[in-house]
């Protein structure tokens, strides 16, 4: 971890290295960083930089440079030790001097603590969430919707304008599918279960309409499948059924394709039952989007692009980057010169209609004229791979110059532990859990703990705990690894309140409040933070003043985690403070003064980082 440019006591420092050893303060504030071991200092330079100019070996320019900053004046309120250490230069600053230095700018800031306005007028999009309409808001989208909610807050508080785009999948052949289920059910019937059941019936029906297809996919799966070995009549048997599904899941096909080419060519009946299953939808997403405290600036979907669809497609035409193969009309990818030929981005298809790259490349035209984006991300699982390398070599064949700031942040995929299993996120019927039974299931989890811990917190504050608490956890686990890796969700470590869990980090604030709460009157604006020595205190403070740059390496990398990582170690940094030293019973009411705006800055940068993360941060668990 670099230094925080933010901290004066290190300004002083980099200056001092920086008129020393001639390189720019820039290049030194990203050398700086803790050593391996809390015990070796507080910060090391590598010198292998510096060694260079000065035609010296690493080693001997640790001591040289070490013995040349012993002499200056400038250091000697503020440092503490100055030790070679084979390549390296090792800082002990004075821990005094130190939290003089962070705590009070930290305190000040409150909730915009380690923000800037760095990035004013460089607009990112960021495309999350996506779920289908008439469809329920399910496990496979939380992953996408809690990175991409994270990585706006984290954006915003850097100073970007943020366009968070809920790009709804609400257009395509599936639509055509729901018609026709909707079509072939009863009218009477289904008017009655549409207001009964919501999206949920909407669903039954899509699976019934569904189901001849995926059987036949099933049953062709098991034939080719090596591992199976059928028997002869089991074969027989088999083919028999392919053949019979065969010319049944054909025909719905057939159908749902024609009702979607009616509903781009803008069939009045369909427009409006696509618009009631859209408004639908979104009343019935809103409630997982409340719960998630997530909101988007658009909710422009698939359908959104529509009218922008045959100009673009006649404006490539013309233009010589639309080219007629096989019955479609394609952009190729490949150079003349490739020996291994890219499959070309198909853009209308052989019956006449379009596909999901093709508003997908219609969209990132329709972002690029409307916010004039610095960065368009799109947050979407790295299945998704192949599909948006072909959507930016698309756009740059297009000729967009900016199809560069287009960017694929990817993340793995996610199971879920129960018992000894380790499941895919599907019910036992194969259907993706619910998101709203998911974080059900959490909430009462935590509520039953946190009737076991503190039974006399009031009904009503035991249940906005739990919730906070149990939709908080979920929350934390995703963020809290690296968004490449494949995640297992496992209920139990999730809730762990000694783990690396977002109920410990929430824990961690609370207790912070109770300190502050059980004081209970005014702490002094400015208190006499150098009577803060201790080690437990400075690692507390170190931990604070690391958080600005973490938040920019959290923007630089797409990796939220970051975020949730440094909320662990702040937090243990905090509880062993809390563990080995006396607050509100310090040996003078000079030092509780002290100790009382240190445990104040730790609640305020704590709910900061939850903040960004989206996780609340209660005052009493």
């Amino acid at each position: 971890m670099s230094a925080s440019p933010a901290n004066p006591v290190l300004q002083t420092l980099l200056g001092r290295l920086s008129a020393a050893t001639k390189l720019p303060r820039e290049q030194l504030s990203g050398m700086l960083r803790p050593p391996p071991k809390a015990e070796m200092g507080d910060y090391a330079l590598p010198c292998h930089a510096i060694a260079g100019p000065r035609k010296q070996k690493p080693d001997q320019a640790a001591i040289d440079l070490a013995a040349e900053l012993a002499l200056d004046p400038h250091l000697k309120p503020i440092v503490i030790s100055i030790e070679p250490a084979g390549a390296f230069l090792n800082f002990r600053l004075d821990p005094g001097a130190l939290c003089a230095a962070v705590l009070p700018p930290l305190r000040a800031a409150g909730e915009a603590y380690g923000g800037s306005d760095e990035g004013a007028g460089q607009t990112i999009v960021i495309d999350y969430s996506s779920p289908n309409i008439a469809k329920p808001f399910h496990v496979g989208h939380l992953m996408s919707t809690v990175l991409g909610a994270s990585l706006a807050r984290i954006f915003r508080a850097l100073g970007h304008p943020v366009v968070g785009v809920n790009h709804l999948g609400d257009w395509g052949t599936q639509c055509g599918y729901q018609f026709l289920a909707w079509k072939q059910a009863n009218p009477s019937e289904r008017e009655v279960q549409l207001a009964a059941r919501g999206i949920d019936y909407l669903v039954d029906l899509y699976v019934e309409i569904n189901r001849p297809g995926k059987e036949l996919t099933s049953l062709k799966d098991r034939l080719l499948d090596k591992n199976v070995a059928l028997q002869p009549g089991e074969r027989v048997e088999t083919e028999k059924r392919i053949a019979e599904l065969a010319p049944v899941a054909e025909e719905i096909e057939r159908k749902a394709r024609e009702l979607f080419r009616k509903l781009e060519e803008g069939d009045p009946d369909l427009r409006i039952l696509w618009e009631r299953f859209r408004t639908k939808t979104l009343n019935v997403l809103q409630l997982s989007y409340d719960r998630l405290g997530v909101a988007f600036e658009s909710t422009a979907g698939e359908g959104f692009y529509e009218p922008f669809l045959l100009p673009l497609i006649e404006d490539l035409k013309q233009r010589g980057i639309l080219f007629e193969s096989e019955g479609c009309w394609v952009i190729p990818l490949s150079e003349p010169r490739e020996k291994k030929k890219k499959p070309p981005f198909i853009v209308v298809k052989t019956d006449g209609t379009t596909k999901y790259d093709t508003r997908d490349l219609a969209a990132a035209i329709y972002r690029k004229t409307t916010y004039d984006f610095a960065q368009n991300l799109y947050v979407v699982d790295v299945r998704q791979s192949l599909h948006f390398q072909g959507l930016f070599k698309a756009l740059e064949k297009c000729g967009y110059e900016w199809a560069k700031d287009c960017r694929h942040v990817s993340y793995g995929l996610m199971q879920i532990k129960e018992g000894d299993a380790t499941l895919p996120m599907t019910t036992r019927g194969g259907r993706m859990i619910p998101l709203g039974e998911l974080l059900d299931r959490m909430v009462g989890i935590v509520r039953e703990i946190v009737n076991e811990k503190n039974p006399a917190l009031p009904p009503e504050q035991k249940d906005r705990v739990a919730e906070a608490v149990g939709v908080g956890a979920i929350i934390f686990w995703i963020q809290a690894r690296r968004r490449s890796s494949n995640i297992v969700f496992d209920w139990k470590e999730a809730t762990n309140p000694d783990g690396d869990t977002g109920p410990y980090v929430q824990y961690t604030h609370a207790r912070a409040c109770s300190i502050l709460r059980k004081h209970g009157t005014y702490i002094p604006d400015q208190p006499d933070l150098t009577l803060l020595r201790e080690p437990e205190e400075a690692a507390v403070v170190k931990a604070l003043d690391e958080f600005p740059r973490v938040l920019r390496a959290a923007a630089e990398g797409y990796e939220p985690s970051l975020v949730a990582t440094w909320l662990v170690s702040a937090s243990r940094s905090f509880n062993d403070f809390y563990n080995k030293r006396q607050v509100l019973k310090a040996e003078s009411a000079a030092l509780r003064d002290a100790r009382l705006a240190l445990v104040d800055a730790a609640r305020l940068g704590i709910a900061r980082g939850l903040k960004l993360l989206g996780v609340t941060a209660p005052e009493e668990m």
